[in-house]
């Protein structure tokens, strides 16, 4: 591997590392601070916090993120202290002291970094799929470790030297190699502990996956200490209230949520919040009024995005609103979070959802005239500034993104308690 092409590589990986690293610590918030924003939440197409609170932004618990940490990491690693062979042995033969040619070992430090960039480089593409074309959102963050990877599989593939076939015997004698050198040991010892360290110390995302997973969760967690719940308050109470134009007719506590079936974070907070209500509309019946809008992301029904690719977010909230004249708009809300991933498949999945709950098979008939109610709502989030889902309002306080459940069940208990209604 030249010392160009090695300095580029190590300045590339160092950049990724700091993207990785950047990625790591948005999600870290996002896990355990209920009031965090992240910097790298433009709008509703870029947007990092959909992305990291998807499906995709953990894996087994894991963080994503801490993937692309490690990855960069070792590849920082492998181009800084791999072995450089010199100049000389770029070539095959070299003179010794006494003009004697002889063999000089060629470094496999680049075939070791293009095997692991390509790892690396399909697994940014599966994950660039699922972001682009399946969650419809753009990760700036995750953008740019995919620009490091790509360079860096470049960089390598046009300085592999040994054949990939070779490469897993060769590994068993470099690694001996390395336990031999006191240097190189040490630094694959402390690369090893700061991965462990990091997966042993990072909050693995064990959200749940359905409302009664959530509920069960709501009814074992201890609540938030008592200082921290003032501290909150205290905040939520300097918060200023928007006049959002839903009457409460009659409740103490009015939630507005716009929302779009394909959102991800939408649905995280479908699983999450959903138990709290039906916990209120049992105990304080008729004192919270919950109220869901629709703002689909997609140019089809929604003027304000008009190059979002939520291409079945119409057809959803229509389907919703069909539901709903027949008594069966939650189930077949619950239907569309439920298989959120598929409706990247078109409206024939839409159209299965919905005769599968209600039974209903005139969806391309009812549709136009369900555009314009949903078209309506769009209107009154534009003016309300709506720039991502989900965004909620609760008695006007504007949440943008989800709150964790314990929280989100605090503030309604407090607006309950100002209200009079506890």
């Amino acid at each position: 591997m030249t010392p160009r092409n090695r300095s580029l590589v190590l300045l590339f990986g160092l950049v990724g590392l700091g993207f990785a690293g950047a990625s790591a610590w948005v999600h870290y918030r996002l896990l355990t601070d209920p009031s965090y924003s992240s910097f790298c939440d433009v709008n509703a197409t870029f947007n990092c916090s959909q992305v990291y609170l998807s499906q995709y932004g953990s894996f087994q618990g894991v963080s994503t993120a801490l993937g692309g940490l490690i990855w960069f990491g070792l590849t920082v690693v492998l181009a800084a202290f791999g072995s450089s062979p010199g100049a000389a042995a770029e070539g095959t033969e070299a003179k010794g002291a006494k003009g004697v040619k002889a063999k000089v070992p060629i470094s496999p430090v680049g075939s070791y970094l293009f095997a692991w960039s390509t790892i690396g480089l399909a697994v940014i593409l599966y994950l660039a799929y699922a972001s682009f074309f399946v969650l419809g959102t753009a990760c700036l963050l995750c953008m740019g470790t995919y620009v490091c990877v790509i360079a860096i599989f470049v960089l390598s593939g046009a300085s592999s030297t040994v054949p990939m076939g070779d490469l897993p015997a060769r590994l068993v004698d470099d690694l001996k190699g390395v336990a031999k050198n006191p240097a190189m040991l040490t630094v694959a010892v402390v690369f090893l502990a700061g991965v462990a360290s990091t997966l042993a110390f990072f909050p693995h995302d064990t959200r749940p996956s359905t409302p009664a997973e959530a509920a069960a969760e709501l009814n074992q967690a201890a609540p938030p200490p008592a200082s921290q719940q003032e501290a909150w308050i205290a905040e939520w109470e300097k918060a200023p209230r928007e006049e959002t134009g839903v009457p409460a007719e009659g409740a103490k506590v009015l939630i507005v949520k716009f929302n779009d079936f394909q959102c991800p974070s939408c649905r995280e907070g479908w699983v999450s919040f959903k138990p709290v209500i039906d916990e209120f509309a049992r105990t304080n019946p008729g004192a919270v009024k919950y109220v869901i809008k629709d703002f689909p992301l997609e140019g089809e029904c929604n003027f304000s995005t008009p190059n979002m690719n939520h291409y079945t977010s119409c057809e959803s909230s229509a389907a919703v609103r069909m539901a709903r004249a027949v008594g069966k708009a939650d189930e077949m809300e619950a239907w569309l979070f439920t298989n959120q991933t598929r409706l990247v498949g078109g409206v024939e999945v839409v159209k299965e959802g919905l005769k599968e709950v209600t039974g209903l098979t005139n969806f391309d008939e009812q549709f136009p005239k369900m555009l314009e109610g949903i078209r309506q709502d769009v209107s009154d989030g534009v003016a309300l500034r709506i720039d991502s889902t989900p965004t909620y309002f609760v008695n006007g306080v504007r949440l943008r993104g989800n709150l964790q459940q314990q929280y989100f069940k605090l503030a309604i208990e407090y607006e309950l308690k100002k209200a009079g209604g506890e």
